[in-house]
């Protein structure tokens, strides 16, 4: 038997088949199975969105479906949308029998014209591979459309079908058309937005190719809306003048940012990471995000002289972790683009220094503490090791906060040779830069930068300090659906980790924010010094070949990495050239709503020194200025670095900085043989006076006892309260003690050529926390 196409060919074969249908539908609702909508769907492409709904990578293939809920759709789509397609939608019951008789009369020329929202929806639900003649399919879909209905409530339908209504571009629902055509979200939809969307699925292709088709399926649906009451011609007139703004298609896309979500979904979610239809919503600030990719872009064209060839820029809120913005090179599409330097291990040059001079103030320093900026030589496995600042420099005598802001290099080398490569690699770890090793792979050159870290745990590490010393993991994807809308993963409550005491951060932050610390390298109105109170430090690694910058407030933390991912060296640019400016521009955007004042701990006091001793002002101490302290370290003791002999001001600098003083033009008032330095042996560390704190994750934390002593001494002999600890040699002997509470004095005897001996003496104490 051959089935053939049947049509009604009189007005009582029509009247049957309608009164068949009428009498099939009621009971086929009632009694008839209906697999469950959601199931019956299709399912689109993986889809990452921004902090706010805004689309960041899709599947244009496949296409995006980003669910959303009746009442977070703006009522003008709602209202176009009920009048373009089904103008008795909320009064039939799934079929509307005007429409139908309405379509018998004009079946030959529009046999699609009575569809109603639910049989729209029923079509592609549960008929979109069924091939049977159109009026067999059109009663299914009658019969399923009014079985729909009498399982679900309207808002359920409506619900549905614009979640699931094609409106071009990939787009399936309306979230998705709302954020491809406008980039923004349903709920803010304006009248005019929402009439073009509600014209769209008639055609999607034709009216998104014709700008001029588009208007006109417009015009006809504010008519419609019109002729419904839903608004009055004064709007339908208005909405029609108003400009679209219709985003081009395929926007520029964050695709290092994607790269990281979807290593972060494999982490967060691995029995779903290759699901396809995921909605993944992200931390990124859009507006932040593309203000860093055009600062890069931008800033990156006047360093084309110094041969650096991208950027990579990390900025996080400091209070829980989150990801605004992420950007891994200028060009992703250039040959060494697609490496994302945010997560790529790099050299920081004196990017570490903070970590640095807060594991020492963790040993007895404080900002105030005299270090020495002058040449030194120390001795290594490679051999002879001789650090020098960047501008070839010296300084004599400084105090830690010049040290740190200025970023002095052989104060820095000083200050690690004294507490040991061990103890920065320990707080290193602490705060979260877990890809630094043992301390024999590094040695001194580490606080210069020698090993590899990633900008995004920089800046984290960076963030602790912004958060009084506690830390959180840098995350990206706040929440994840399926394609139902469905939560499959919701980031929990971050997890703070204690990386130092509030105190010591506070005191680490307060260098790094004084402008007037870092005129002495940077001059003064540089471009770290912002119209807002912020912490900073620049970082330039060996040959040119990395650039940073890493600041934060309370509320921001950017960090920017400049350079060349292939390692090929830039033409002399340092940090404060080539990451500082973009990370001004980035750091403003982000304190656009403004940032909070730094909070004082408890713990730290504020106490008038001379600099650059660290002790009470003398009487002829040139500028005494406030000092911030741990409290109880604060000092005892009177300077008397300084003394005035009529106009003439001379000082008297411990014996490595003595010749530094004299090339400088200083006058010497000693020569050197006072209590604590005699015949030319002085105590280096602890500096007399000082008060130590064992750091309290560091189990049998050893002190470095170490001395300055003549040219040609044989042995140095140490002794702690009359025990002799140890024995050093050469022009800057050490040994180590192991630290306990107590009032100790130091005892250093040198050995001097011709049998002589000289001694020097000091007082320290050791405190527990």
């Amino acid at each position: 038997m051959v089935l053939r196409r049947w049509w009604p060919r009189s007005a009582a074969e029509w009247c049957a088949a309608i009164a068949g249908i009428a009498l099939a539908v009621p009971a086929f609702a009632v009694l008839a199975p209906l697999p469950d909508l959601d199931a019956r769907l299709d399912v689109p492409g993986t889809v990452i969105l921004d902090a706010h709904g805004g689309v960041i990578e899709r599947d244009v293939a496949a296409g995006v479906r980003i669910p959303v809920t009746l009442d977070r759709v703006a009522p003008a789509v709602i209202d176009a949308t009920v009048a373009a397609e089904d103008q008795r939608f909320w009064r039939h019951p799934g079929v509307d029998p005007l429409a139908i008789g309405r379509a018998a009369l004009h079946v030959r020329s529009d046999p699609s014209g009575a569809s109603t929202l639910t049989q729209q929806l029923a079509r592609r639900a549960y008929l979109a591979d069924d091939d049977l003649p159109l009026l067999v399919r059109k009663a299914r879909e009658a019969v399923i459309a009014v079985a729909l209905e009498a399982r679900t409530s309207k808002e359920e339908v409506l619900e549905a079908y614009l979640n699931d209504v094609y409106y071009g571009r990939g787009a399936y629902g309306i979230e998705a058309a709302a954020q491809v055509y406008f980039g923004t979200s349903a709920a803010r939809l304006d009248l005019a937005q929402a009439s073009f969307l509600a014209g769209l699925p008639r055609s999607p292709q034709e009216y998104d190719a014709s700008e001029d088709a588009a208007r006109e399926r417009q015009r006809y649906v504010l008519d419609r809306m019109v002729a419904t009451g839903s608004i009055d011609a004064d709007r339908a007139e208005a909405a029609l003048a108003t400009p679209l703004a219709v985003i081009p298609p395929d926007p520029p896309l964050a695709r290092h940012v994607s790269s990281a979500v979807y290593d972060e979904l494999r982490s967060v979610l691995p029995d779903h990471a290759t699901e396809a239809g995921l909605v993944i919503e992200t931390t990124i600030d859009p507006a932040l995000q593309r203000e860093a990719e055009r600062s890069v872009r931008t800033r990156l064209v006047s360093l084309e002289d110094h041969r650096a060839g991208s950027a990579a820029v990390v900025a996080l809120d400091p209070r829980d972790g989150r990801v605004l913005a992420l950007v891994g090179s200028a060009d992703y599409d250039a040959p060494t683009g697609q490496i994302d330097m945010a997560l790529e291990p790099r050299q920081p040059g004196s990017a570490l220094k903070p970590l640095l001079y807060a594991a020492a103030i963790e040993r007895g320093y404080s900002p105030a503490s005299m270090l020495l900026d002058v040449p030194s030589v120390f001795e290594t496995d490679a051999g002879p090791y001789r650090p020098a600042n960047y501008d070839l420099r010296f300084r004599g005598p400084v105090t830690m906060r010049v040290a740190l802001a200025s970023s002095l290099n052989v104060p820095a080398v000083r200050t690690l040779d004294a507490i040991g490569v061990d103890a920065l690699i320990e707080m290193a770890h602490r705060a979260g830069l877990d890809s630094l090793d043992a301390a024999e792979a590094y040695g001194l050159s580490l606080t210069l930068g020698g090993g590899g870290v990633r900008l995004i745990d920089l800046a984290a590490a960076y963030g602790a300090l912004a958060q009084e010393g506690v830390r959180y993991e840098p995350w990206l994807i706040a929440r994840v659906m399926d394609h139902a809308g469905n939560v499959l993963y919701e980031r929990p409550a971050p997890t703070p980790v204690r990386v130092l005491d509030a105190a010591t951060a506070f005191l680490v932050t307060d260098m790094l924010s004084d402008p007037i610390a870092r005129v002495p390298s940077f001059g003064a109105n540089s471009i770290l010094d912002t119209p807002f109170d912020a912490a900073v430090k620049t970082g330039t690694s060996s040959e040119f070949r990395d650039n940073w910058t890493i600041g934060y407030t309370p509320e921001r933390v950017v960090g920017v990495w400049v350079g060349n991912p292939d390692q090929r060296p830039m033409v002399h640019i340092s940090g404060v050239d080539g990451a500082a400016p973009i990370w001004r521009d980035v750091m403003t955007a982000a304190l656009e709503g403004g940032r909070s004042p730094w909070r004082v701990p408890d713990g730290v006091v504020r106490t008038t020194v001379c600099a650059p001793t660290g002790l009470l002002p003398g009487p002829d101490c040139p500028g005494a200025a406030p000092e911030w302290f741990l409290a109880g370290t604060e000092p005892t003791a009177t300077e008397s670095y300084y003394e005035r002999t009529g106009a003439t001001l001379a000082i008297n600098p411990p014996a490595e900085a003595r010749a530094w003083a004299a090339a400088a033009g200083w006058s010497l008032w000693s020569d050197g043989d006072e209590a604590g330095d005699r015949g030319g042996v002085a105590i280096v560390s602890p500096a007399p006076g000082s008060v130590l704190y064992p750091a309290p994750e560091v189990a049998n934390d050893p002190l470095l006892l170490r001395a300055s002593v003549p040219a040609g001494t044989g042995s140095v002999e140490f002794y702690v309260n009359g025990i002799r600890t140890g024995t050093g040699t050469g022009a800057a002997p050490f040994t180590e003690w192991m630290m306990t509470p107590g009032r100790y004095e130091l005892r250093v005897i040198a050995h001097l050529p011709g049998g002589a001996t000289a001694e020097a003496i000091g007082e320290y104490e050791v405190r527990a926390r």
